[in-house]
């Protein structure tokens, strides 16, 4: 019975540590220039591109483990103004890649693996590489 609940107790001081670790990350990458909504989650090795790009992401985003959101210009030509946009309550699952200029809409999800190179409509699932829509969503 002890064992259980010092268990329990691990967990929670776990989870805390997790969610206080994501909210520093998220405001060093505000300082840095990238805007942030509310209640966003940010994975310990997900990562953003701080490299000179322009990135927006909304409110209520989960990015998972690995995922990688990119702003500057490597092998694709960004047009000058393009930004890469996370719209509100979009989920990015594990070692999912989002490539500079690309508009995802509000309401979906990224799947894990996914290599995104164009922009994602609202309300779907996305899938693969290149990602494509693999699912609608309702509303």
């Amino acid at each position: 019975m002890r064992q259980n609940s010092l268990v329990l107790l691990l967990k929670r001081l776990r989870h805390l540590l997790t969610c206080l670790i994501s909210r520093i990350r998220i405001f060093f990458y505000r300082l840095m220039g990238i805007k942030i909504g509310k209640n966003c989650f940010l994975s310990l090795r997900a990562r953003i591109d701080i490299q000179g790009g322009r990135i927006s992401i909304g409110n209520n985003v989960h990015i998972a483990s690995g995922s990688l959101i990119l702003g500057h210009t490597g092998f694709r030509r960004v047009k000058e103004g393009d930004k890469t946009i996370i719209e509100d309550n979009v989920r990015i699952f594990v070692y999912a890649v989002i490539l500079p200029g690309v508009r995802v809409g509000k309401n979906s999800i990224i799947g894990a693996g996914s290599v995104v190179m164009k922009n994602v409509p609202p309300n779907v699932v996305v899938q693969g590489n290149p990602a494509r829509v693999i699912q609608h969503l309702g509303n």
